[in-house]
């Protein structure tokens, strides 16, 4: 049975003068006819791995094709991830008209902040302060990253086995993978949703929470800054949840989902009701939209210039 591992080795920071230098380096070894690759964190001057790919047992099927699609099907999501670009363009421009409109930045000169913001924005320097100065929560950004891995799986009727997560490091098999398994965890800030969640309950079936609700600010901006810091430091690294989609294709990707993630985020902060994300979402989205348009329109018309020429 064709089985998908993926598995994060937490770095040792001991071997390393510079705590503060590490790399992660988060392949996702394919077991494939007894062929297997290596993955893990490391700290950057920790010598090369030696081991490689599992020796392939006598007698063992040819490896099925690889990862993300062959040759044609990368090509493809290259020049697909070319087109996008504008559309991102245009997405981030409609996201910034939509959320500093002429009323929204009178309002901020006027009122200032509201709570709501200003406790996202603490819990952001919080989380900042905390990583610099006290521990890298390198062990709980493993445990979310199988853990996301594990949620897109079942999600695309996968099966999943032996999901584990320690100090020392952590792993999850899957029954298959495709794009979406494979850049989720890049996306999905787990625990600011998980925070999200235990909101809700506790304010659904516990007792009303309304008079608390800066405190989830706090809790958003907090575990928001843990998932784009651990991203953007992930994505530094040479990373092969990356590779069989292409670098580019995958990079758009991470893009557009960070992108929808913050707005609807910042569609609750700023409104200061949970309710208010989805719309958000929506009318952010047709704002972008129509910037993506022109922008289309525009490239199109000097493509139509050069031509005549």
């Amino acid at each position: 049975m064709h089985q998908q591992r993926y598995a994060v080795k937490k770095p040792d920071f001991a071997s390393h003068s510079n705590p503060s230098s590490f790399s992660c380096n988060q392949p996702i070894p394919t077991f494939m006819g007894g062929s297997a690759e290596t993955v893990k964190m490391r700290a950057m001057a920790a010598p090369a791995n030696a081991g490689g790919a599992a020796p392939k047992p006598a007698g063992a099927a040819a490896a099925p094709a690889p990862q993300g699609g062959g040759v044609a099907l990368r090509i493809l999501k290259f020049f697909v991830a070319l087109a996008l670009i504008p559309g991102c363009v245009g997405l981030s421009l409609g996201i910034h008209d939509y959320f500093l409109t002429l009323s929204s930045r009178l309002n901020y000169a006027a009122m200032g902040p509201s709570a709501m913001q200003k406790y996202f924005v603490y819990g952001i320097g919080a989380f900042t302060a905390f990583a610099i100065l006290l521990w890298r929560p390198v062990v709980l950004y493993v445990f979310g990253h199988e853990l996301v891995h594990a949620l897109a799986t079942w999600l695309c009727l996968g099966k999943v086995t032996n999901l584990s997560a320690s100090a020392k490091g952590g792993q999850v098999t899957t029954s298959k993978s495709n794009t979406f398994i494979r850049l989720a965890p890049y996306c999905v800030p787990l625990y600011a949703i998980g925070a999200v969640g235990v909101y809700l309950a506790l304010n659904t079936w516990w007792r009303p929470l309304n008079a608390y609700t800066q405190w989830l600010a706090f809790v958003l901006g907090f575990f928001y800054a843990f998932h784009i810091g651990f991203t953007l430091w992930s994505l530094r690294r040479d990373q092969p949840d990356l590779k069989p989609d292409g670098w580019l294709f995958s990079l758009v990707m991470i893009y557009l989902g960070n992108l929808a993630m913050f707005v609807l985020l910042m569609g609750f902060i700023c409104d200061g009701q949970i309710q208010a994300a989805w719309p958000a979402l929506r009318d952010a989205s047709q704002m972008g939209w129509k910037h993506s348009t022109q922008i289309y329109q525009n490239l199109t018309a000097m493509v139509q210039q050069v031509v005549n020429r």
